[in-house]
């Protein structure tokens, strides 16, 4: 039975208008937000802006007695929730379950304490609480509510238990986030498309967050639900509004079971009886990342303001992979990949590519989507990280779709954690231990030697033995073998380490990690007896050890860990002993390399770019190592460009833009910008191709070649070097890689002005559509002859007035729609109105569009033309005026249309941006006292837009 219907909240709404002076409200749902955000951190995979991974150490208590280790744990997708949220806030909580790795925590007096392999089903999570954030781009004028982790107010980790040692560990993240990129840690929830004309148009918002109904309840079942409440300014109000009381704004979302309801946007009552087309205008400027969501419509109600009532489905457009994260076992039976276009299966291209391996990746089908893992045997790694990729490009639009999904390949089915953990006599506190299958399968434990085990499911909890037991045994160190079998007889084994007492004996290391099969590791105990007395060193395992503490990992290792004991007795009685633990890893690692032979900096076509923020300039890094290894495609992802001098990282081309905004926007002072994604706008002109070996298809061939965009709006020569972080986090620089100062490490590039074009460049070339005439453009026999006419006027710039351009952006900013009356008499019903054409290259079916200010729409009296004559599609890039020319038969007196009055004597602000990147400000209007043509001139900023 629904508890927040439809029909509740309209009853609420009835006591009036809820939009507490805001022009909208969009609400969204976290369910479907969630979905987005995953989207987004698979898109984030097809590029060099995914999460790396983390390793470090970091102390886990106040006084820095344990300390935790952690190799390349791994973060899956974010959800978010909204415990924390209130609506007079922007407060959420985003989780990051931890897909693998490595932790181990250790005392600094007693050594381990345990240590444990990670997959996602043993629940770890990293939880930050953060403020969702806005922000507006000004070029493509999108508004875009944002989640940046850098900016988490609390960071926590479940790695350990106590709650001290879990704000330790979010201390650690919290520093590594804000260290990290920005690009690497922004998700978009959301995006307000702010380039309308229609006063229905948003132009600013405010973004809060709401805890669902019942939700603030203790133990209830829907804790983590809530929304976010986009407060949306339109064109049509001077001013935004105030933020509503959290007891007086409903929950917009219903739980009705007819639909499945996730987002409503509520416009307020002051704007109910604008027209349909205006209020899908508004529908339409809300925007998901990537275009893959949209709002579909379910219910319309209007109590006072008009609510509507949908949800957030996926796009038209959008390819999906299932399944979008794999878990697999190396060796394991094949997995199918399927790809789906609005829900339905689709034949596309299929490739995988691993980002810690150059050997491990495996294969798939290009056709079928078919995977095949390498053998276990031959996984490199003990976790290996692939992606697949799916590509389709639509037959008729000609766009590309690309998606991802991640696949894990470990060595192992089954995890167990903790994999190691030690236990001295007397200690009575239990262990749990929790097992892990990759198929779910129904798991078995089996009773150890000395402790005792209690177990349900996947858990169980270990009783070490009692003081007596321990003072009975012959062996002063004796391991527990904890053993979990699965249904198909395949076994994880854990060990605990038992001591008759606490370790008097200090061991160096004392814990060893993934010692390879047959490698050896030199022990040493620092007891400092005489060396006359006799040091007994022993195996609790497969390995060996000498009588000088080599010990030797077997060549096939049966468990996953040694247990070298060292014990040192005088006169019959032991003095000393101690013990180091031998993790063995379960694979043969790859090779890998260990220093580099050269690392320059080569530009692939010009050191020269226009500084207008958008146009490109292309280099590329090559990386040579020592070795017969090459970097891992994660460490040619890490690279970036730094300046020379300050050895500041070169910011990241924001997501979802193109380059650099323009002046007065907050990109504007990010004087360069890289980016490893080639956009649409041409180089440099006169530049050519440079000679350079392209990419191999062989991730086991040398060198490794990493190509860098640079975008800039500098004025100055700037200098540059290339920094990669290896696989441990180490950094390796071109200034100084392999031979500090080398010239080819380090880059210049010349920003050049971009070209200012004389109004003369420019050229409005008229065609007569309809209503006869047309023979000469340039001819007044067209209008003296013709009174009822349609022209289209062509929008056309040569570059120094010599070189076409396309313009791959356009945008119309204040009056879509001019009117001109044939004189200023008030019965005058000779007029002419103008609407606009342009076809975004980036929109399928945008060329038949002709485009009007709302206010004529609403008050000309006569129908417009909303699409372009047949057989004149504009092309794409290009961009047109329409002049429609009105005669007396229409019967519209000038003193008749005062509400069009507004629209006389103005002119159109075009703002274009051409094929190279540079950006043009334009008037058009109408000559005085001429309704048959049109004039283009620069715009001037001084005036209102």
């Amino acid at each position: 039975m629904a508890t927040n219907s439809i029909a509740d909240i309209v009853e609420k709404m009835k006591e009036g208008s809820i939009t507490w002076g805001w022009g909208a409200v969009c609400v969204f749902n976290r369910e479907r937000l969630n979905r987005v955000l995953q989207q987004q951190w698979l898109d984030k995979y097809d590029g060099s802006n995914y999460l790396p991974t983390f390793s470090g150490t970091m102390d886990l208590n106040t006084p820095a007695t344990e300390y935790g280790i952690m190799k390349n744990i791994l973060l899956g997708k974010p959800l978010l929730s909204f415990e924390p949220a209130r609506l007079d806030t922007s407060r959420a909580k985003l989780t990051l379950s931890i897909l693998g790795g490595n932790f181990s925590v250790h005392d600094k007096t007693v050594g381990l304490l345990y240590e444990f392999d990670i997959t996602e089903a043993h629940g770890y999570t990293l939880t930050v609480e953060l403020d969702l954030s806005l922000v507006v781009g000004v070029i493509d004028r999108l508004g875009r509510v944002t989640l940046d982790l850098s900016k988490g107010t609390r960071f926590s980790c479940n790695l350990v238990g106590p709650s001290d040692s879990q704000a330790k560990l979010g201390e650690y993240f919290d520093q590594r986030f804000k260290a990290l990129p920005p690009e690497e840690q922004v998700y978009v929830l959301g995006i307000l498309d702010l380039k309308g004309g229609s006063d229905l148009t948003p132009t600013n918002f405010i973004v809060l967050t709401q805890r669902a109904p019942g939700a603030a309840v203790a133990g209830a079942k829907n804790a983590a639900d809530g929304a976010v409440v986009v407060m949306v300014k339109l064109r049509g109000s001077a001013h935004g509004g105030d933020i509503p009381p959290p007891e007086r704004f409903p929950y917009l979302i219903p739980d009705d079971s007819d639909q499945d309801y996730s987002a409503t946007i509520v416009l307020a009552q002051e704007y109910v009886d604008r027209s349909d087309d205006d209020k899908l205008e508004l529908i339409h400027s809300l925007l998901f990342p990537g275009q893959k969501n949209t709002f579909v419509e379910h219910t319309r109600r209007e109590p006072a303001d008009l609510v509507i009532f949908g949800s957030l489905a996926p796009s038209s457009t959008s390819l999906i992979i299932e399944p979008g994260v794999h878990v697999m076992k190396a060796g394991g039976e094949p997995v199918e990949f399927k790809a789906y276009l609005n829900g339905a299966a689709m034949d596309v291209s299929w490739s995988v590519r691993s980002l810690n391996s150059n050997t491990s990746a495996g294969s798939i089908n290009p056709t079928s989507g078919l995977y095949q893992p390498v053998a276990a045997a031959d996984l490199g790694r003990e976790l290996v990280r692939n992606i697949i990729t799916a590509s389709y490009v639509d037959p008729q639009t000609k766009l590309k779709h690309k998606v991802q999904a991640l696949l894990l390949v470990t060595t192992q089915s089954m995890t167990i954690s903790p994999g190691v953990v030690a236990r001295i006599e007397g200690e009575t506190n239990t262990v749990t231990f929790v097992a892990t299958a990759l198929k779910g399968a129904t798991l078995t434990w089996k009773q150890p030697t000395y402790g005792r085990l209690s177990a349900t499911g996947n858990t169980a909890i270990y009783t070490p033995p009692s003081a007596a037991v321990l003072l009975a045994l012959p062996e002063f160190t004796v391991v527990d073998t904890i053993t979990v079998e699965d249904d198909t007889g395949e076994t994880v084994e854990a060990a605990v380490v038992l001591t008759r007492a606490a370790p008097t004996l200090e061991i160096e290391p004392r814990y060893s990690a993934n010692v390879g099969r047959s490698a050896t590791v030199t022990l040493t105990e620092k007891s400092g007896a005489p060396a006359t007395i006799e040091r007994i060193w022993r195996v609790i395992g497969d390995g060996t050890v000498s009588n000088d503490g080599v010990y030797t990992a077997p060549a096939t290792p049966r468990r996953p860990y040694d247990i070298v004991r060292c014990e040192i007795s005088a006169s019959g009685m032991l003095v000393y002993a101690g013990y180091s633990i031998i993790k063995l890893a379960s694979h043969i690692e790859e090779a890998r390399w260990s220093g580099l032979t050269s690392f320059k900096l080569v530009s692939l076509r010009s050191d020269q770019l226009f500084a207008n923020g958008f146009q490109q300039l292309s280099l590329q890094a090559v990386i040579q190592t020592n070795g017969d290894a090459r970097l891992t495609q994660e460490e040619e992802d890490s690279l970036r460009m730094v300046y020379v001098g300050s050895n500041q990282l070169v910011p990241e081309v924001p997501a979802l833009q193109e380059g650099i905004e323009d002046e007065g926007s907050p990109e504007a002072e990010r004087r360069w910008a890289q980016t490893r994604d080639f956009n649409r706008f041409k180089p440099y002109p006169g530049s050519a191709p440079r000679e350079t070996q392209p990419e191999p298809d062989d991730r086991a061939s040398l060198p490794s070649r990493v190509d860098v965009f640079m975008v800039t709006r500098a004025t100055k020569a700037t200098q540059f070097y290339a920094l990669f972080k290896d696989e441990l986090g180490h950094p390796w620089r071109s200034d100084v890689e392999p031979t500090p100062g080398h010239p080819d490490g380090i880059i210049q590039f010349t920003p050049v002005p971009p070209p200012t074009p004389h109004i003369d460049h420019y050229k409005l070339t008229r065609q007569r559509i309809d209503g006869g005439g047309g023979s000469d453009p340039d001819s007044d026999y067209d209008f003296d002859w013709y009174l009822k006419t349609t022209d289209y006027w062509a929008l056309t710039y040569l570059r120094e007035g010599q070189v076409g351009v396309d313009f791959l952006r356009a945008e119309v900013r204040g009056l879509r729609s001019i009117v001109q009356w044939e004189s200023p008499a008030p019965n005058e019903t000779m007029f002419s109105y103008t609407g606009y054409g342009y076809n975004d290259p980036l929109k399928p079916s945008d060329g038949n569009i002709m485009r009007y200010e709302t206010l004529l729409v609403q008050n000309l009296g006569l129908p417009v033309q909303t699409e372009m004559k047949p057989g004149h599609s504009l092309a794409e890039g290009k961009f047109r005026i329409g002049l429609f020319r009105c005669e007396h038969s229409d019967g519209i007196r000038q003193d008749q249309r005062e509400k069009l009055h507004p629209l006389r004597a103005k002119k159109i602000n075009v703002y274009l941006t051409d094929d190279e990147g540079n950006q043009h400000s334009l008037a058009i209007g109408f000559p005085a006292s001429d309704r048959n043509r049109l004039y283009v001139d620069h715009f001037d900023d001084s005036e209102q837009v």
